[in-house]
């Protein structure tokens, strides 16, 4: 009679490489995608001395005069606004570089794009270019 062990082995050994090989793409889906989000732009949280908590319609206009889109705005507003209420300052890059930088100062947001630099006051609104 012939052992059925080396069959059983293999098969353990077969499984095992399956799991491994699944858990390794699941990882690499997670890095991929964040949270869902593409990973075209990359919000990166920078330390400043001054943090500010913006409302969502700062949130919206500090975007839209930065040369963002609805669909970017939906996207990475929430990562933005987290940024700039706990570190106080936010770079948004791309893989071709840098698309634009917020700080906060004070009451102010200043925002610097390829479309220019702006100030926005979270009080009153625009202060200028």
């Amino acid at each position: 009679m012939k052992s059925i062990i080396p069959k059983l082995a293999k098969s353990g050994v077969t499984i095992t490489w399956l799991v491994v090989v699944f858990l390794f793409l699941g990882v690499v889906g997670c890095v991929s995608t964040r949270s869902g989000k593409s990973t075209r732009f990359q919000v990166i949280p920078v330390s400043s001395q001054d943090v500010a908590a913006l409302s969502s319609d700062d949130v919206v206009r500090v975007m839209r005069r930065a040369g963002f889109s609805d669909g970017q705005i939906l996207e990475h507003g929430t990562d933005l606004y987290d940024a700039l209420s706990q570190s106080g300052a936010a770079q948004v890059r791309t893989r071709r570089g840098l698309r634009a930088v917020f700080a906060i100062n004070g009451d102010s947001v200043y925002i610097s794009s390829r479309f220019g630099n702006f100030i926005y006051n979270i009080n009153t609104g625009w202060v200028g270019r």
